[in-house]
């Protein structure tokens, strides 16, 4: 950091050069001094010098993000704070490169046209790798997580594995790897038995198809579930998760475009150093999540769980 100089002008009157300074000066630099001292203290200037120059000069990375996957990213009581387990590692990473992450909400389906539109820096919100999304953009892996199925409480269709799907009705949010599983098991399915598989915009929109009878099941990140589930509102009908069956386990990401590498790694770089200094666990045992905390970042690493869509 430059130093900073203070310009002091002496009075013309024969004074020695320990004159007069004036005060205003004097606090007004020292403020400036404070200001920057305390901006510095949590950044960490390697990192900082790793990001790619357009992203120095705005002050932040603009993350795509669906504010619909609690514990990930959700709407605080105001409906307007962005908080969860996904916002506060934006927070600690932000704190690290001395930039903002300025989370702007977008549809599921729209983030990585997104990304690749240049609208967002990078996407983050439940975003799983695997080897076709590779292809398209650069993938950071953070953590882990697997899909599980939803029914009404009491699962009144029996269904225990995804095979049961078959006959039946079923949602995912357009875009995910819970509607590319239902897709899946639905060339698998008898021709007596069709899987009707249906889309849907959000995880919200589908819960209360679930709740009206408009879909038997549906898929979704087993860590969105389970924190949805232990937090369903009094006088609704309740959802429970099938136990025993998880399908599309592996890493969830960050995503990148292919033509920002120096922001992939600084991304990759700054995680990395949160897990050496017990910053990220801490966070992730916070929202309950303890059991899917990586011990190191990896980048377009989906070769790892080469069986991710293998179904029942």
């Amino acid at each position: 950091m430059r130093p900073h100089v203070l310009h002091v002008h002496q009075e013309k009157k024969g004074l020695p050069m320990t004159g007069k300074i004036n005060l205003t000066i004097i606090l007004v630099a020292a403020a400036a001094l404070a200001s920057s001292t305390a901006w510095a203290a949590g950044v960490d200037q390697k990192l900082h010098d790793m990001l790619p120059e357009k992203i120095k000069s705005a002050g932040e990375i603009k993350v795509g993000t669906e504010p619909q996957t609690p514990p990930y990213d959700f709407y605080g009581e105001d409906n307007k704070t962005i908080i969860g387990l996904e916002r506060e590692l934006r927070d600690e990473m932000g704190t690290r490169l001395g930039v903002k992450f300025t989370d702007i909400p977008a549809q599921f389906a729209s983030i990585i046209p997104g990304i690749q539109a240049g609208r967002f820096d990078m996407g983050m919100s439940g975003l799983g790798d695997f080897a076709e999304r590779e292809k398209i953009v650069d993938v950071v892996n953070y953590m882990l997580e697997g899909t599980s199925i939803l029914v009404l409480e009491g699962n009144p269709k029996d269904i225990h594995k995804l095979k049961d799907a078959c006959g039946l009705n079923a949602g995912a949010v357009q875009g995910s790897i819970p509607l590319q599983l239902l897709d899946k098991q639905k060339t698998l399915c008898p021709a007596d038995k069709p899987l009707n598989v249906m889309q849907f915009p959000s995880n919200d929109q589908i819960t209360i198809a679930l709740q009206s009878g408009r879909v038997d099941l549906s898929m979704d990140t087993t860590g969105v579930a389970a924190y949805s589930l232990q937090h369903q509102p009094e006088g609704s009908k309740k959802l429970e998760l099938v136990k025993g069956s998880q399908y599309a386990v592996g890493y969830q990401s960050m995503l990148v475009g292919k033509d920002n590498p120096q922001l992939r790694d600084v991304l990759a770089a700054t995680m990395q150093s949160m897990i050496d200094d017990g910053s990220y666990a801490k966070i992730f045992e916070k929202w309950g999540l303890g059991e899917n905390k990586l011990d190191k970042v990896t980048v377009n690493d989906a070769a790892r769980f080469a069986d991710y869509m293998k179904l029942d």
